[in-house]
Formats: structure tokens, sequence, C-alpha cells
């Protein structure tokens, strides 16, 4: 009986921790788990739509309800974050900050970065 319930036990465990695993692994990368490196935001402007990125760099202002401008050395982009995506920052335009998300266009001239995660550097 004994046996039943340890085994059960390590079960749980088991499936738990890879739930945990699969949720710490989406937060080293992209919404569709693949991984990619940090790019710059000239190097972003040159993807394809829905394209996983990750940038760091400075929010230096927000122009909308969930629109801010984020810069790089190599040139600004518009990003948008999701109240849910701010995972409790307090982010001043001196902060580097590194964000995941994903390449958005609308049109030709339009793109902006739909944001999915930040972190303070």
């Amino acid at each position: 009986m004994k046996k039943i319930s340890i085994m059960a036990v390590v079960g749980v465990v088991a499936s738990t921790s890879a739930f945990a695993g699969s949720g710490n692994m989406a937060n080293n990368n992209t919404n569709n788990g693949t991984m990619t490196e940090v790019m710059t935001v000239e190097q972003v402007r040159g993807l394809s739509d829905n394209s996983p990125v990750i940038v760091r760099g400075y929010l230096l202002r927000q122009n909308g309800e969930n629109s801010y401008v984020f810069q790089d050395n190599t040139g600004s982009i518009n990003v948008e974050i999701d109240a849910e995506d701010w995972g409790g920052l307090n982010v001043a335009p001196s902060d580097y900050v590194e964000i995941w998300g994903e390449v958005d266009k609308n049109g030709v001239s339009m793109i902006e970065i739909d944001v999915s995660a930040m972190k303070k550097l």
C-alpha cells in the first residue's frame, strides 16, 4: 500500500516538474517556444510578421494606452505592452530592459513589437 502511495506522489511530482519546466522555457523563449538571439531594432525591422524577437534597450515614453517607444543604439520602434505583460515591473526611461515578443506588421510602414514578457537588466 505504501509503495503505491509513494509511486503516486512521485508521478505527481514528476508531472508537476515537467509542467513547471515548460513554463520556465516560456519565460526564456518567445510565445512559439523557439529560441532566438537578442536583436537590434534595425534587425527587427527586416523580419516578417509574427517573428519571435528579443531586444534590449530603453522604454522612452508612453504614446498610447498600451503603446510605448522602445529604443536601442540602432533606432526606435513602438512596442505594445498589455497590463498583464508588465509582470509587476515599474520601468523608468533610464532602466535598461530586455523584451520578449513578436513582430507585428500592419501594412507596409507600420511595424511594432507585441510584448509577451520583459525584465530589467
